[in-house]
């Protein structure tokens, strides 16, 4: 944990209700003068789990972990049905939060320009994540 955002993300817990839109908080640190990677860094922070705040919930809450806020980077290069579909793979269990991480990265090496549904799909077929927990069945070969 990066400890000289702290004071920043504590001064947008007192700013905005947890359920103010990442957009919008993304503005107000853009016109603070932080850049793109900082405001990632803090807003990765600000909805990470690890930092505990009575009014935000947080580690000890009973809720189960969110995924982290999507970057900046990631924001401009993956479709929207393309985050979903990963998403939805996470939710049904299909992956684990590394292997979120590992298929958005392999994604944004691999693939040049806009990320696509299908450019998703194949990396998870790739590494061996189960589609049949979205609804497609296919069968277990070992």
């Amino acid at each position: 944990m990066d400890d000289r955002w702290m004071p920043v993300v504590a001064e947008l817990r007192e700013r905005f209700s947890a359920d103010t839109d990442v957009i919008e908080v993304e503005a107000y640190l853009s016109s603070q003068g932080y850049d793109r990677r900082q405001i990632g860094e803090i807003l990765s922070l600000l909805f990470s789990d690890t930092v505990p705040s009575p009014m935000w919930g947080g580690a000890n809450d009973a809720r189960e972990p969110s995924l982290r806020v999507q970057g900046p980077h990631e924001r401009g290069r993956f479709a929207a049905d393309a985050w979903g579909y990963l998403i939805s793979l996470h939710r049904a269990g299909a992956v684990n939060l590394i292997d979120f991480e590992q298929l958005v990265e392999r994604a944004l090496i691999h693939v040049d320009g806009r990320i696509t549904l299908t450019d998703v799909r194949a990396i998870a077929e790739d590494i061996g994540v189960d589609d049949g927990a979205m609804g497609r069945e296919r069968p277990l070969i070992h």
